[in-house]
């Protein structure tokens, strides 16, 4: 009898010693996440948790302001960037190498409008009605740079800068156009897939022949190559899971 209970006692010790380690295993990884991508990250450390037992701690932003941040030292170990551009100015600042980055998503501009059009969506932009327009600054936020990109092709940028209300970010930009402080604006199509109960007079997919592709850029930064958890992300941003749940969230993949 007293065999039997040291038995047990020892597998009960074993039992916590492994818990135990696994917890100690477990880590954070500190992301930077434009803010176009801030929905669809929270879905994916969902799903990163689960399969790893490590967990996000996500910052979201204009992919300009993270940007500077982590050119001044931020300690962000990964950085999902809104375009390829800022992500390698840090490649080019010897903060990140190109063997860890990558295409993880090709975003899609939406223009919407709280505007019923005469006809088509995008002749809002012509409206004498227009009074607002909302676009992501162009500065600092890549759907911004698309923005003014795809009013230059239809040669209403010049006639649109006084009415032009620019937010910091997508996100930001968005809900300019659903408190109605602007008429319309452009935003990321992934920010309006989930907005179920949020109503617009029209909306129009642009086409993407009228801007430069958004081809977001993810990098690991140097200082965390010997990070396991950072390890154990970048390879799930790879995976079939993760794939769906980009695409699920409004994105296509390069």
């Amino acid at each position: 009898m007293l065999a039997t209970t040291k038995i047990k006692s020892g597998i009960w010790c074993l039992l916590f010693f492994v818990a135990t380690l696994s917890v100690a295993q477990a880590d954070t990884v500190n992301i930077a996440v434009a803010s176009n991508f801030s929905r669809t990250i929270q879905d994916l450390s969902v799903a990163f948790e689960a399969a790893t037992g490590h967990s996000l701690k996500i910052s979201n932003a204009s992919t300009g302001k993270l940007y500077a941040q982590i050119m001044h030292g931020a300690p962000f170990d990964i950085f999902l960037a809104a375009d390829e551009i800022h992500a390698d100015r840090i490649i080019q600042a010897g903060l990140a190498g190109s063997e860890y980055s990558r295409i993880y998503a090709l975003g899609k501009l939406v223009f919407i409008s709280n505007q019923t059009p005469d006809q088509e969506c995008r002749d809002v932009l012509y409206s004498d009605r227009l009074h607002h327009l909302a676009i992501a600054n162009p500065a600092i936020a890549p759907y911004g740079k698309a923005a003014q990109q795809v009013m230059q092709d239809l040669k209403v940028w010049n006639k649109l800068q006084t009415k032009l209300v620019t937010g910091e970010n997508i996100a930001q930009t968005l809900q300019f156009v659903i408190s109605k402080s602007a008429d319309a604006g452009f935003v990321a199509g992934s920010l309006l897939v989930s907005d179920r109960g949020i109503h617009f007079a029209c909306k129009w997919p642009v086409s993407d022949d009228l801007y430069d592709p958004i081809k977001q850029k993810m990098l690991l930064l140097k200082t965390a190559y010997n990070k396991p958890a950072v390890l154990a992300f970048w390879k799930f941003m790879q995976s079939a899971q993760a794939a769906v749940i980009i695409r699920d969230s409004g994105y296509d993949l390069f």
